[in-house]
């Protein structure tokens, strides 16, 4: 009876890290034969509007407004939420010629409520499609535009590629974060998407036909409210659908006290959408017969990578030890082969999309960087991460900076 306990448990994250196996298999599989599409249909047939919410970003939004600006079509617009701002950021927006729309409620604070508030402004003269981005990002070369024509023509969402840079002088932690990132978000997407499967939204980047974003509940402070309203668009028959050659790119935090801050709220929100989401999904999931809605939730249990390799290395030691007890030697079996995946799967990644960021030697030291990483995870169990929307430190490029080299 025990034995099979332990093996159930030990079961769990390796059914876990053969599915993210698999997602980087087919990743790399479909980066190396460019199997993308790159149909578009000329802005000019629909209406775009660039819905930005904004938190006291009055010191960095110009360079973005500048890049949205310069892919609008003749009958695209933007417009800037000003949420609960304390510096000049309606102000900065005004000047620059961009429509602002300025919300005051300190009592209903998040990035959820500010696009909530957005929505409904854009409700009066609605558009045909609506792209949020982020008051932080860069867009790529004709980013908005395929974006847009992706969601018009397939009715549903359409995420982008959502890429983090590392500020200058990062060292090699910041190095893995960036690999880390690449794994989670373009090579597993692009994975799901060479299978014919939904993506999860990741916050920024994001094209909705309106009407969908009409009848969906925006207004909450939910940590990850982007992966929150993926999965409802999901259970409603319009997963979205990942547009790798459409790319969007922000900087990760310059502090350190800023890098564990964003981090914490990151790990915080995914591990609190495990919880509250992907039970609910599932079993909605095997009612509708919905495998879109199934896929998105079981993917969203595979943890953060760091965490991953933690829960695989604790797997190892706890069935080594059952083993010199004399308990069993399939646990062990199981966890081994789980490491091995993981082991080839980062290899695989890293060969991939990793080798310009980060060397072999530090990519061999991605176990220690996951020890260290225990800290924070002390900290989400204890409550210390952040629940409201925080303006991130993040290092900000010049405006005619080259992304896509």
């Amino acid at each position: 009876m025990f034995s099979g306990v332990v093996i159930v448990i030990v079961c769990v994250p390796a059914f876990l890290v053969f599915v993210w196996f698999s997602q980087i298999v087919a990743g790399c599989f479909a980066l190396r034969e460019k199997r993308l599409s790159q149909t578009a249909v000329p802005v000019a047939l629909f209406r775009t509007t660039v819905l930005i919410p904004a938190h006291d970003e009055g010191s960095g939004i110009l360079p973005t407004l500048a890049d949205v600006k310069a892919q609008l079509g003749p009958h695209d617009s933007v417009i800037v939420v000003a949420d609960n701002c304390t510096d000049e950021t309606a102000e900065i927006v005004k000047a620059a010629g961009v429509d602002v729309a300025i919300r005051v409620d300190p009592t209903r604070r998040g990035k959820g409520y500010a696009l909530e508030f957005g929505v409904r402004h854009l409700a009066v003269n609605p558009p045909d499609v609506v792209v949020i981005l982020d008051a932080d990002c860069r867009l790529g070369e004709g980013a908005l535009r395929r974006l847009a024509s992706h969601a018009m023509q397939k009715g549903r969402p359409a995420q982008c590629l959502y890429l983090m840079l590392e500020p200058e002088g990062a060292r090699s932690g910041g190095k893995v974060k960036v690999f880390a990132w690449r794994v989670k978000n373009w090579i597993r997407p692009l994975g799901l998407r060479l299978f014919g499967l939904p993506t999860h939204l990741f916050g920024t980047g994001m094209a909705f036909p309106f009407n969908l974003l009409r009848e969906r509940d925006l207004g909450n402070s939910r940590l990850a409210e982007d992966t929150a309203l993926g999965m409802s668009l999901a259970a409603a028959g319009y997963p979205p659908y990942f547009v790798s050659e459409a790319k969007v790119y922000s900087h990760f935090p310059v502090s350190q006290a800023g890098s564990e801050q964003q981090r914490l709220r990151w790990e915080k929100g995914h591990l609190d959408n495990i919880v509250d989401l992907v039970p609910r999904a599932l079993a909605k999931s095997f009612r509708d017969g919905n495998l879109a809605l199934a896929v998105l939730a079981i993917d969203m249990t595979i943890p953060p990578l760091s965490l991953l390799v933690l829960v695989v290395i604790f797997c190892e030691i706890f069935a080594g030890g059952l083993v010199t007890l004399g308990i069993s030697s399939v646990a062990l079996a199981i966890s081994s082969v789980s490491i091995l995946l993981l082991m080839f799967g980062t290899l695989l990644a890293w060969t991939a999309v990793g080798r310009d960021v980060l060397s072999f030697r530090d990519l061999l030291q991605l176990p220690l960087h996951a020890i260290r990483k225990l800290g924070l995870y002390r900290s989400i169990s204890t409550g210390k991460a952040a629940s409201s929307w925080i303006r991130t430190d993040r290092m900000k490029a010049p405006a005619d900076e080259n992304y896509e080299g």
